[in-house]
């Protein structure tokens, strides 16, 4: 169709089955300057790609003599390192279009574990319904004289099944509960780690976000998403090797879940030497503000719950009716004061 030396340009090209940027405006050029309509061209390559990949699909794919099994770049075909996310030669960030989306899928597993655990809550409910009025049809249909001559005893039967129908549905919830709990964290462990530079980031924020809710316990489920994100941060560490503004936003995720989890669980995972020092006196200037924030809300509601209890023990002078009423009014007043003390220190406990 076109000249030898064109027709094998875009063999050369086409032998990996890959057709880079700059492969293609090598080829372009040329046929510019052959005088070829390029649109026409463009189609022709891209029919010519298309057969390939067809007829490649039933078999192993060939090894490209030009680079191996190391990936290239697709805008300038320099060969890449594995976990690479950003071309060394071009500076050209990966972002696949077709990228799997890592959280989101995760995001659906987690909830169709949560509706299979629903369904089975809803049948675990509608069978004990049944239990329960099937036991009620049962008494219902007693005779009257049989009522009558069972008495207390015959009602007492009735309520005891009804308690031990109750106990076994109960029973049966709480390992409904507990199986879709394991089931969840299962998930959450196999979930592979991806390669992209936008995958790992979301999933990395999806984790720490789940890692821990600042209620001060850490749950089951908790435990497993603090140690993904271990497993992703560690990830993003190795393939932003050549790339600091990655690691730099991954850190600064890991930085803020690590000034929010208990003391017990800060060092769950190893940032890197060189910023290292930097991190922990970021955490440790805002631990010492959260230090001092607490302990103005202590001196704060201290002084009033003193003022309080000074009250209280006046009002046991003997003295009438006004020392009931102070009494009264004192112990009313530790209670708010006790509610607003809670209030503000959990506040002060809280990130800026």
């Amino acid at each position: 169709m076109y000249s030898e030396k064109i027709e094998a340009l875009i063999s050369a090209a086409l032998a990996d089955g890959v057709l880079t940027e700059k492969e293609k405006q090598i080829l372009f050029k040329r046929a510019q300057a052959e005088g070829i309509d390029l649109d026409e061209f463009e189609m022709v390559l891209d029919s010519k790609l298309t057969e390939l990949k067809k007829s490649d699909k039933d078999k192993a794919a060939p090894k490209s003599d030009k680079f191996g099994d190391i990936r290239k770049c697709p805008a300038c075909g320099a060969m890449l390192q594995s976990f690479q996310t950003k071309c060394t030669e071009c500076g050209y960030e990966f972002k696949n279009i077709e990228s799997i989306q890592s959280a989101r899928k995760l995001f659906d597993l987690l909830q169709a574990a949560e509706l299979r655990k629903s369904n089975n809550l809803a049948e675990n409910d509608k069978e004990k319904n049944k239990r329960l009025s099937e036991l009620s049809a049962r008494y219902n249909s007693d005779h009257t004289l049989t009522k009558i001559l069972g008495g207390d005893a015959r009602r007492e039967d009735i309520e005891n099944e009804r308690e031990s129908l109750a106990d076994e549905f109960a029973k049966s919830a709480r390992t409904i509960e507990q199986n879709s709990e394991t089931e969840k964290a299962n998930i959450i462990k196999n979930f592979p780690v991806p390669n992209s530079k936008e995958d790992l980031l979301e999933l990395l924020s999806m984790a720490t976000s789940n890692a821990y809710d600042n209620d001060g316990v850490i749950g089951k489920e908790e435990e497993v998403w603090i140690q993904k994100t271990d497993q992703i941060y560690q990830k993003i560490i190795v393939c932003a090797v050549n790339d600091k503004q990655m690691l730099s936003q991954a850190t600064n995720m890991i930085v803020s879940l690590m000034k929010r989890l208990p003391k017990d669980y800060k060092n769950f995972t190893r940032i890197p030497q060189e910023i290292r020092s930097e991190v922990e006196a970021d955490i440790n200037a805002e631990e010492n503000i959260i230090k001092q924030r607490k302990i103005a809300v202590l001196k704060k509601y201290g002084i009033f719950a003193a003022g309080a209890i000074v009250v209280f023990f006046l009002s046991l002078i003997p003295n009438g009716d006004f020392g009931a009423l102070l009494g009264i009014s004192a112990i009313v007043a530790l209670i708010i004061i006790y509610r607003q003390f809670k209030k503000a220190y959990k506040k002060a406990s809280e990130l800026f």
